[in-house]
């Protein structure tokens, strides 16, 4: 990820008034120590003077960010929704892949070159016979297969949430590595519970998101995993309830072993990451 150096202040200056206005306003940014001085720098090019000016205004006394972090004499400054796309463009990419696996569903054309395993009319081809002719991205490919509106839908809202946060957390590299890792674990799992069989979705990502999230807060507090515990607790709910079969007597299928292999992946990956993949702090 570019940061743009937008600021530099003394070490001594309090800045937490600055940080709760610009979180307030959706304003993706941090503040990080560096050579004995305090940085503020943000993703979006477009606030960048904007910003300049108001942190300018702020410390020339012109701006007054009282208690309850309401500015005087200040337009909010908001990222617009192409800025956040450009800013977490890997998250806005899967979404956009989401979409059109939803719609080579719905189309059921060339649905087998994106299963799992292929099948054709008369038979099931074995997966070590498939990637044995060099199509390796099977492994990955399900997880942008949705199966209805709803799904897809659910699933990209999850991902605009949740990806976005870690995408931002990680930089771009860590991200996508995460996600190839994360979907092909969940894959598999689902492939090795399920046997031969049609699946996919997102879903398994998004646990993993899950449990990322879950387990890097509780290691590295961060104000990106900051996810409302209610959030959390409803996801984990959520998959105990799918994992009891009650979904399937309503005639839902869920891909039970993705979704647990995808929070296992997540909560493995957050282990493995916490001291390896440094941020600085907000």
């Amino acid at each position: 990820m570019n940061w743009i150096v937008v600021k530099k202040f003394p070490l001594d200056t309090d800045l937490s008034a600055v940080t709760s206005y610009l979180r307030q306003h959706g304003v993706v940014h941090q503040i990080y120590e560096e050579r004995g001085e305090q940085i503020i720098a943000v993703v979006d090019s477009s606030v960048v003077q904007p910003l300049l000016q108001f942190l300018d205004d702020v410390t020339q006394g012109k701006i007054h960010i009282a208690s309850n972090n309401s500015p005087v004499n200040l337009e909010p400054i908001t990222q617009s929704l192409s800025s956040q796309i450009k800013a977490t463009y890997i998250t806005s990419a899967l979404i956009f892949l989401s979409i059109i696996g939803a719609g080579i569903v719905s189309l059921d054309k060339n649905l087998f070159w994106f299963t799992f395993q292929n099948f054709t009319q008369q038979d099931v081809i074995p997966l070590g016979t498939s990637l044995g002719a060099g199509e390796w991205w099977r492994l990955i490919t399900p997880v942008f297969l949705h199966f209805g509106f709803f799904h897809v839908l659910f699933n990209c809202l999850w991902l605009w949430d949740l990806g976005r946060r870690v995408e931002l957390l990680l930089g771009k590299a860590w991200y996508l590595g995460f996600f190839v890792t994360a979907g092909i674990i969940s894959n598999t799992a689902q492939y090795i519970w399920s046997g031969p069989s049609i699946f996919g979705g997102m879903s398994g990502f998004v646990y993993a998101l899950v449990g990322f999230i879950m387990v890097r807060h509780r290691l590295s507090p961060h104000r990106l995993t900051d996810v409302p515990k209610g959030v959390i607790i409803f996801m984990l709910v959520w998959l105990i309830l799918c994992m009891t079969g009650v979904m399937d007597y309503l005639g839902v299928g869920i891909a039970n072993a993705a979704h647990l292999g995808g929070l296992l992946a997540g909560c493995i990956f957050a282990l493995i990451t916490t001291k390896i993949v440094k941020v600085a702090r907000d």
